[in-house]
């Protein structure tokens, strides 16, 4: 199935703005239409406090969030006008929970491309838990990182590869993509006990698979940079800050005690430093 429709979730600070700009190349590099999504929440007031509010103050509230939409809205335009994007566009204000919303969304379209979750791992107060948008869209999402510079694509891309079910719907996900790039990079780590028990199946290939998609790839074997699943992030972000790849495709979850899914280590090591945007799927 090719990318015809591309929706990003913007809301007019820097991050969603790295995120639209991603999203406009992708769009000029597949033909896509790119819809601009802002998730908006109603005024919601406890009990006591509502009684004591008038009706102007009220709609008072109703109107600056309103207009604070429409400034976003503003904002998106004048940036697709200066990208000189020449495809369609569009734009959508959904209200509800953020993470609940977005999710519902993604439905709809190929793909959701957003701005790293900048506060998604710390005390702060934060609009987006990753693992329950993520688990929830059903949809590929691409997290574009706050430091991205802006450039062409160079048709390489790398995908994090343990032969897990996770990893394999990622790799599924982002078929559509990685057909199109010139090369692709076959990650795994040494001393990766599960990836290794994994990969031990003969007969079973997934360069011999991916080459009968058209696509150049090669194994890369990466040396662990530490302990656990932290060193196998940081080896894979070590990679990535060499290499630059356009993308880096990864499985989203690992498995908790009794069947129940988390949000892995080296997921949220990859969201916390990624220097590229990457392809994250459940």
């Amino acid at each position: 199935m090719a990318i015809r429709d591309l929706v990003v979730a913007y809301d007019g600070n820097e991050t969603s703005e790295k995120a639209l700009e991603f999203t406009l190349r992708m769009g000029t590099k597949y033909g896509a239409m790119v819809t601009g999504l802002n998730v908006t929440q109603p005024e919601r007031f406890e009990g006591h406090v509502r009684r004591w509010m008038t009706a102007d103050t009220t709609d008072a509230i109703k109107k600056a969030r309103l207009e604070a939409i429409s400034e976003i809205e503003a904002k998106f335009h004048s940036h697709v006008k200066q990208s000189h994007f020449e495809g369609e566009t569009g734009w959508i204000v959904e209200e509800g929970p953020p993470d609940l919303t977005i999710a519902r969304t993604a439905r709809f379209f190929d793909v959701l491309i957003m701005g790293q979750f900048i506060t998604a791992f710390s005390s702060e107060r934060r609009t987006v838990d990753p693992p329950e948008l993520l688990l929830r869209a059903g949809k590929p999402v691409i997290v574009v990182p706050k430091t991205y510079g802006v450039r062409p694509f160079r048709e390489h891309a790398a995908i994090a590869w343990d032969g897990s079910r996770y990893a394999a719907r990622a790799l599924t996900d982002a078929m559509q993509i990685l057909e199109t790039k010139k090369s692709l990079d076959v990650l795994t780590v040494k001393g990766d006990a599960h990836a290794e028990e994994m990969a031990s199946m003969p007969g079973l290939d997934i360069i011999i698979h991916l080459k009968r998609h058209g696509i150049d790839a090669k194994v890369v074997e990466l040396e662990r940079k530490g302990s656990g699943s932290a060193g196998i992030g940081a080896a894979l972000l070590a990679h990535c800050e060499e290499t630059d790849p356009d993308v880096l495709v990864m499985g989203a979850f690992g498995r908790g005690t009794f069947g129940q899914t988390y949000f892995g280590g080296v997921s949220r090591t990859i969201l916390q430093r990624q220097t590229v945007p990457v392809l994250i799927a459940h």
